[in-house]
């Protein structure tokens, strides 16, 4: 054996180390029983340590029933109470991504209802919304100006005069056959106080200065003013160099509502425009906004039967300047109007409840001091006056 201090070799049964005087023997191996008591100490505590978990356990999962029991309760208190109507909802905060979502599901929901809206107001209007975003109505009183002009630009880009009229036909700016009966009217106030109306005479019969065709042209149902064609007698410079075509594109056209002035667009006029000549050549065009009609637009040609020696304005050469101005219109084709024919009720223009002359654009190429002009009974061609006869006015336009 061994000391178990300094190591050295001990006999068997000595009590003490001979070299350094350590107990050894009984005492010695009673030391191991030290060191297990210890380890059994170490061993007892290792052995003790589940027990606070196993307690540990037992208190969480009391309080997780706790817990568990109180949230019950307090679920059954609360939604007891909200159904009571006692217990206010609370506010849930909605994260912004979310928030955002639902304010543009909002709006397009706040838009649909917008357009169901708008397309039930259409709808009480007596009219379906179409591509132009003009409602179809019944006549040509119950449409806006800018809701005509954007049907004229759909007329204007039909194709062909056929398919002109069949967009007006849709929009009821015509009868159901396609023909103008004098009916297709509006109301115009003018500044002046002068309440009067204007009437459709064609579909997409002129060309826009700019480009294409004009979907629709108007005239005054009524005489709208009087003045002179020059202030002396002279119709030298026809249409285009006369003091009336300044007057209606300059000072009388601010008689007009700023709603149908604005959608009036320049279109080109053909007319002679050197006044007393038998050339076809002296028919050029003038771009204007406001005009007066020609008799060509009014009556059409010259009946072929009509013509030669001894009809005065309609003979030879004149025939040509005359027809070159222009051709007829839509309303008085189906009105019946023609050249040199009785009485019509469709030219026949008032002005303060009182039938009057009205100037057209077309001198009189016999000489040089007239402009034509259409009588109290409608009748073309009525005569002429000299150019400072001051007659009335009977504008066209176009929108």
């Amino acid at each position: 054996m061994f000391c178990p201090k300094c190591g050295n070799e001990i006999a068997e049964g000595s009590a003490f180390c001979g070299k350094c005087g350590a107990p050894v023997g009984a005492q010695a191996g009673g030391s191991a029983p030290v060191g297990g008591a210890q380890g059994a100490a170490s061993g007892s505590a290792g052995a003790g340590a589940p027990t606070p978990k196993r307690n540990g356990a037992k208190i969480g999962a009391i309080a997780a029933v706790v817990v568990v029991a109180l949230v019950l309760v307090a679920g059954f208190a609360t939604n007891w109470f909200g159904l009571a109507g006692v217990q206010p909802k609370e506010a849930v905060e909605v994260p912004a991504a979310s928030q955002g979502a639902d304010e543009a599901q909002g709006a397009n929901a706040a838009d649909g209802q917008s357009a169901d809206a708008n397309e039930s107001a259409g709808d009480a209007q007596g009219g379906s919304q179409d591509a132009t975003g003009a409602a179809v109505k019944s006549a040509v009183e119950a449409y806006t100006w800018d809701e005509l002009s954007r049907i004229s630009a759909e007329i204007g880009a039909a194709g062909d005069e056929a398919a002109a009229i069949e967009v007006a036909k849709k929009y009821n700016l015509c009868t159901p056959e396609g023909k103008l009966d004098g009916t297709q009217v509006k109301s115009v106030a003018l500044a002046d106080g002068t309440q009067t109306t204007v009437q459709i005479v064609g579909f997409a019969h002129d060309d826009k200065t700019a480009g294409g065709k004009a979907g629709i042209t108007f005239i005054f149902g009524d005489c709208v003013g009087e003045a002179p064609m020059n202030s002396t007698d002279t119709n030298a410079g026809g249409w285009e160099a006369s003091q009336m075509r300044a007057y209606l594109n300059g000072d009388w056209r601010t008689q007009l509502p700023q709603d149908l002035d604005a959608v009036i667009v320049p279109v080109d006029k053909l007319s002679n425009n050197v006044g007393e000549t038998d050339a076809v050549s002296a028919v050029t065009t003038t771009s204007d906004a406001l005009w007066l009609f020609s008799l060509s637009e009014l009556a059409g040609a010259v009946p072929a039967g009509r013509t030669g020696e001894g009809y005065g304005l309609f003979e030879e050469g004149y025939v040509d300047v005359l027809d070159a101005a222009g051709s007829q219109y839509g309303l008085f084709c189906d009105m019946g109007v023609g050249m040199g024919n009785s009485e019509n009720a469709c030219l026949v223009k008032t002005r303060t409840d009182t039938y009057a002359f009205w100037w057209l654009r077309t001198s009189e190429p016999r000489d040089g001091y007239c402009f034509l002009r259409v009588d109290q009974h409608g009748y073309t061609p009525s005569g002429s006056d000299g150019a400072s006869c001051a007659n009335y006015m009977v504008p066209g336009f176009c929108i």
